[in-house]
C-alpha cells in the first residue's frame, strides 16, 4: 500500500503506518477514495489536542504549497458529537482525485490518525468527510 499512496502523502519519517487504503476501482491506476493513517508517536501531555493536529496538518500544508494551481482551504475545526477533527481541503485541476481532504484526529493517548478523502466534486468529498462521523476513532469513545 506505501508504494502506491500518491505523492506527497507518504512516511518520510518511518513512524507513519497505514491502516487501510481505498480506491474508486480494483484496477491499478484508480483515484484514490480514502486512506487511513496511524502515526505511532506520542506526543508530550502539555500539548492540547488541538496543538497536537494543527501542527500535524500544517506539516500537511506545506507539502502542498509548493505544488502549482493547488488551491488550500483551511484548517477548519469540525465538532462530532464523540470527538473533534480538523479538516484541510486541497484541490487542483491536473490532480486524480481533483478534491481531496486530510482530516486530522488526535487520539486519547495522543497519537494521531490521519484520514485522506478524495472525490472527483467538492460534493461528493464532503459526502465522504461526514460519512466519518458515524464511526469512532478512539477506543475510549462512547
Amino acid at each position: 500500500v506505501g508504494d502506491e499512496m500518491p505523492k506527497p502523502f507518504s512516511d518520510a519519517r518511518g513512524r507513519e503506518r497505514f491502516i487501510l487504503t481505498l480506491w474508486d476501482t480494483q484496477q491499478a491506476g484508480g483515484a484514490l477514495r480514502m486512506a487511513f493513517l496511524y502515526d505511532t508517536q506520542k506526543r508530550s501531555s502539555g500539548r492540547t489536542h488541538d496543538t497536537i493536529a494543527l501542527a500535524y496538518i500544517g506539516e500537511i500544508k506545506q507539502m502542498w504549497l509548493g505544488i502549482k494551481d493547488v488551491k488550500i482551504v483551511g484548517p477548519t475545526k469540525v465538532s462530532e458529537p464523540s470527538y473533534d477533527y480538523w479538516r484541510l481541503d486541497f484541490s487542483a485541476p491536473d490532480q486524480v482525485p481533483r478534491y481531496n481532504s486530510a482530516i486530522v484526529i488526535t487520539l486519547s493517548d495522543r497519537r494521531v490518525l490521519v484520514v485522506r478523502a478524495g472525490a472527483p466534486s467538492q460534493s461528493e468529498l464532503d459526502g465522504e468527510v461526514d460519512s466519518l462521523a458515524r464511526m469512532r476513532f478512539d477506543k475510549n469513545q462512547k
